[in-house]
């Protein structure tokens, strides 16, 4: 065989060398994208999921009236209130035509617009956040499966357990730091989430006279979002756990797999051969 067949060869060899090292670093850039994207979708999943039920639910809305004194601050009987409760929720969730336009009776049998222009111009922004969050929901929930599958399909379960058990972590980590502004001060929080949310101040209403806010206080979102934040770090826990116990118990199957050390197996007597000598490829060109 001559040198220059030699070379050739040996060019080929440092191709595919190359060509595998590219295509080792792609798969793995593929697996951390996986396992990163997953472990973030979960507390967008879990955290929009949790709103999104409470949004959707007729006794979160009645639950305000009925429980932060909306009839007497507002002057309206409490079951015009309730009737308005079920177009407010059927407007943020549902399709809607046109603007909101509620009216109820006063106290003294006469009819009035529930909201006022500022009032209405508020929640025609509340609405277009809720169908954001909406999205948001179904996307990240979409994603969670989609990935999960991924996982399950080209990995082991117990990557898809880690990986779930640090997406729940991460949810409980991202609550606590939130809880911790919302420990400093509910009305600064709140303000503040109102100021990143909404490009206007029609959020600014006035608890003496606008009735959208005597029928939502302050006090009320404080207490929703408490719930919305213990369900969801339950729901967290619920995944920890579970993740924990399988990655516990599926341990020995995998010892290998995590780097633990094995039993040793005897192996039947070897019996003594002549070492054969490797092959030497060279001999294949010659």
């Amino acid at each position: 065989m001559t040198k220059q067949n030699w070379a050739t060869y040996d060019e080929i060899e440092k191709r595919v060398s190359i060509i595998r090292q590219r295509g080792s670093a792609w798969l793995g850039l593929f697996r951390t994208l996986v396992i990163g994207l997953f472990i973030l979708a979960i507390p967008a999943a879990l955290i929009t999921t949790n709103i999104r039920v409470a949004v959707s639910e007729q006794r979160v809305y009645d639950h305000a009236v009925r429980n932060y004194d909306a009839a007497e601050a507002s002057g309206i009987p409490e079951s015009e209130l309730l009737r308005a409760n079920g177009e407010i929720k059927r407007y943020l969730t549902a399709d809607y035509p046109g603007t909101l336009a509620i009216e109820v009776r006063n106290r003294q049998g006469e009819t009035e617009p529930l909201f006022s222009a500022q009032e209405t111009a508020h929640m025609a922004d509340v609405r277009e956040l809720v169908h954001g969050l909406f999205i948001a929901q179904v996307g990240s929930v979409l994603a969670v499966l989609t990935l999960a599958v991924v996982m399950l399909a080209r990995y082991t379960t117990r990557t898809l357990a880690r990986a779930a058990l640090r997406g729940a972590l991460l949810t409980g980590g991202i609550l606590g730091g939130a809880g911790i502004l919302v420990a400093s001060g509910f009305e600064s929080t709140w303000t503040q989430f109102h100021q990143l949310a909404f490009s206007n101040d029609f959020w600014q209403l006035d608890p003496r006279t606008d009735h959208l806010i005597q029928m939502f206080p302050e006090a009320f979102w404080q207490e929703i979002t408490t719930l919305i934040v213990m369900a969801t770090l339950l729901e967290a826990f619920l995944i920890v756990s579970a993740s924990v116990v399988y990655l516990l118990l599926s341990r020995p199957a995998d010892a290998e797999l995590v780097g633990l050390p094995t039993p040793a197996i005897a192996e039947p007597a070897r019996q003594s051969h002549p070492k054969l000598a490797s092959p030497n490829p060279r001999k294949f060109f010659q």
